[in-house]
């Protein structure tokens, strides 16, 4: 038997259901494992607190993911009302909000929250976002999500201890994909 990674498709099991990373078309018989992955035991602790995720797309949605992985307690804050209801029918912690305004941040529980993920792709929410959560909680851990490298310096400026920037990931997916197809080295 051939492990092809190619072929394999990852899942996620939630309130007692096995949630497919995306749509198959298997044949019938085709033979399915299921290899739980537990987090490790000290996650919750390393931690230190519960997280508050800006935004609910898929960004905010694989930290979740990771986050019910280690078991570790959370709130998302998002402004789109179909997204809160549909994500409150599903017994999550959300609320209705924009994270760049001082109220929302405090409803959210910035005061208290060891992480701040801000996945929304509003880079200037995200910058205020990071400003006001580094002056009401100065040891926050904030990572945030722009997508020009400039404003993730401003981002990192400001307060955000780790920025993703799309521009270079986007970057560095071309260049692993032409290297790849050039047979380049490493």
């Amino acid at each position: 038997m051939t492990d092809d990674l190619s072929e394999r498709r990852f899942a996620v099991y939630r309130h007692g259901q096995l949630e497919l990373e995306g749509p198959v078309d298997w044949p019938a018989g085709t033979r399915v494992v299921v290899v739980p992955v537990e987090a490790p035991a000290d996650l919750r602790d390393r931690v230190g607190g519960p997280v508050v995720i800006a935004g609910f797309g898929l960004a905010g949605r694989y930290v979740a993911d990771l986050l019910d992985q280690g078991h570790i307690d959370y709130v998302i804050v998002e402004k789109n009302p179909v997204t809160v209801q549909t994500q409150v029918c599903l017994g999550r912690r959300i609320i209705q909000g924009d994270i760049s305004e001082e109220e929302t941040l405090r409803r959210a529980g910035i005061d208290r929250a060891a992480i701040l993920a801000l996945t929304v792709p509003d880079e200037q929410a995200v910058l205020r976002a990071t400003s006001l959560a580094r002056s009401h909680h100065p040891g926050i851990y904030i990572i945030a999500r722009t997508t020009y490298t400039s404003v993730g310096l401003k981002a990192s400026q400001l307060g955000a201890d780790e920025v993703v920037k799309a521009e270079q990931a986007v970057a560095l997916q071309f260049y692993e994909r032409m290297r790849t197809r050039l047979g380049s080295p490493a």
